[in-house]
């Protein structure tokens, strides 16, 4: 592995690690998307499922070398939320759906914490926030790679 990829992985592991300093606020990339995810309504899932179309198209048009899993994630993503909606990949937590929900919504916003924009590491929160749901519900979405026929290891970062 190159130092490149080593640092970021290093880089992506200190920003997700819970902080003493932050006080009252969210401490982790877990605990934000538990705690912003709480905030979705079903109308903003119902509205996600009317905009995934737009999104899909923006999400194919990501150009992230450093990233390399991220596009084929936010597909998979995608499918999954749009499957479990309509009940053809039926149990999916609620959990589950509002975590996609708000990667799929942080990732195809114009502003984030890191602008996109920004050259080498302009997608590395929206990698960060897509890798932390598919971690938090790995085995949901094992099982869902595994009734669309697709191989874990071309999704994630897992060899």
């Amino acid at each position: 592995m190159n130092s490149y990829k080593t640092s970021s992985r290093a880089f992506l592991r200190r920003i997700s690690r819970p902080r003493k300093s932050a006080g009252d606020t969210v401490e982790s990339i877990p605990e934000y998307l538990e705690h912003c995810a709480a905030l979705l309504t079903p109308e903003l899932l119902d509205g996600l499922l009317g905009a995934l179309p737009l999104m899909r198209i923006q999400f194919a048009g990501i150009v992230a070398p450093r990233f390399p899993h991220l596009v084929a994630q936010l597909k998979l993503l995608s499918d999954f939320f749009e499957d479990s909606a309509d009940d053809i990949f039926p149990g999916v937590s609620l959990a589950a759906r509002k975590e996609t929900a708000l990667a799929l919504r942080y990732t195809a916003k114009n502003t984030d914490i890191i602008s996109d924009h920004v050259p080498e590491i302009g997608y590395a929160d929206d990698s960060l926030i897509v890798r932390t749901v598919l971690e938090r519900h790995r085995d949901v979405f094992r099982d869902y790679c595994r009734f669309r026929k697709i191989r874990w290891s071309k999704i994630t970062l897992a060899p």
